[in-house]
């Protein structure tokens, strides 16, 4: 159904002159990624406001999608499979980050982005078959990727110590840690294939 919902909004591009013909591959498949996208996040936002928490879900989604967008990772065969394995790793993140004991919360934050930290600057990025990298892309996704993730740890080392917003710290660190889980998926399957 998606597939369809892109096609035909680039259908009525081309036919109205906005695209050329030969660009409407091309727009499709951008449509179709930003529709999937924006579900995911419908998904993912109503999720936090159904659990009472759209502050930490928020906080959670910009961690990921920052890190992951340059760090890449493990990409599902089929969009519900990409859903469901995000779905997975934030409620994991949410009940992590809810039922955590206080007392454990500020070690396990620092703790936790430490680890993705050091398996940022090993893995990422890690590239996919069907979008392989181009030119210096490489290069610079890894010291893009690096770069946020020093700055997400060094955001999680202030909100423990100075800030008193542990708990949204900790977010930042499952986040992640989320990112991390994605890049050991996709070499495992990169040994296996």
């Amino acid at each position: 159904m998606l597939d369809k919902c892109g096609s035909r909004i680039a259908g009525v591009l081309c036919d109205n002159r906005i695209i050329r013909e030969e660009d409407k591959e091309i727009i499709v498949y951008g449509l179709d990624a930003l529709l999937s996208t924006l579900i995911n996040l419908v998904i993912i936002l109503g999720l936090g406001l159904i659990l009472g928490q759209l502050r930490q879900t928020v906080v959670f989604l910009l961690s990921f999608a920052a890190l992951r967008v340059f760090a890449g990772g493990y990409h599902a065969k089929t969009r519900i499979g990409c859903t469901a394995t995000f779905i997975i790793i934030y409620l994991t993140g949410m009940a992590l980050q809810h039922y955590t004991p206080g007392i454990i919360v500020k070690p396990a934050a620092i703790g936790l982005a430490v680890i993705s930290l050091v398996s940022v600057l090993i893995m990422a990025p890690i590239e996919h078959k069907n979008r392989p990298f181009e030119g210096n892309e490489y290069k610079h996704f890894k010291m893009i990727s690096r770069a946020v993730a020093v700055l997400q740890t060094l955001l999680v080392i202030a909100g423990v110590i100075f800030t008193g917003y542990e708990k949204l710290a900790y977010c930042v660190s499952l986040a992640m840690l989320g990112v991390t889980i994605v890049l050991v998926l996709a070499k495992k399957l990169e040994q296996k294939g």
